[in-house]
């Protein structure tokens, strides 16, 4: 079962470039000698919320809550926050509606994604709603669900719906279409306290050929 771990923070202003330099020499290559393995980082470009997120993951939730556990991990937390501010961090699992996540992502994609809390005495509806008409919807208009996730630790809201966009012209006409407002009108009968955030890269996985390493994009 895929496990993630997402990390929040807001980079001190006056610390950029020294923050570039920590994240891709020493954080990254850190967070991976733990066995969890970074993704991607993003950054929130439309949407409250923390400024970057970076992702990673294992196939074990007793992974992750060792690693969290090891001292290696607080003393690059503890590094990191000479660079950031407002540090938290989430471990999601699948919800089981939607089980199609993999960690090859496109160099131009763009993350659409949408959280809500399940309103309990709705669950089924909401559960036949997603599966049989908002997420194909989502399909359709080409915005991939790359999965859905409950927010297992961490503040809320707890489901966290993963879409991917390769055409941000096409995802702008998209929610701005009127069968899309409706279906998320009717969506939002079914759950409370909805958000939604767009995303760009801000740290990029490239695969060499023996190897991978990462890169960041300005933001």
């Amino acid at each position: 079962m895929p496990v993630k771990l997402n990390q929040y923070w807001t980079i001190i202003s006056e610390r950029r470039e020294e923050y570039g330099n920590f994240i891709i020499k020493e954080f990254i290559p850190g967070i991976n000698s733990l066995g969890i393995h970074v993704v991607a980082g993003w950054c929130v470009i439309v949407g409250s919320y923390s400024e970057m997120i970076v992702e990673s993951m294992s196939n074990d939730l007793e992974h992750i809550e060792k690693a969290l556990k090891n001292p290696k991990f607080k003393d690059l937390r503890d590094n990191l926050l000479h660079y950031v501010k407002a540090y938290k961090t989430k471990v999601l699992i699948p919800a089981g509606r939607k089980d199609s996540y993999t960690t090859d992502i496109k160099e131009d994609t763009i993350k659409f994604n949408q959280m809500w809390d399940i309103i309990s005495k709705s669950k089924a509806e909401y559960e036949d709603y997603v599966i049989n008409e908002y997420y194909p919807l989502l399909e359709k208009s080409n915005i991939t669900v790359a999965g859905e996730w409950e927010v297992l630790l961490g503040d809320g809201p707890q489901i966290i719906c993963e879409g991917r966009v390769r055409d941000t012209e096409k995802l702008i006409k998209t929610i701005q279409s009127k069968k899309f407002r409706t279906a998320r009108r009717k969506l939002k009968g079914f759950v409370e306290n909805f958000e939604c955030r767009i995303l760009s890269f801000h740290i990029q996985k490239i695969k060499g050929y023996k190897s991978s390493s990462y890169r960041m994009l300005e933001v």
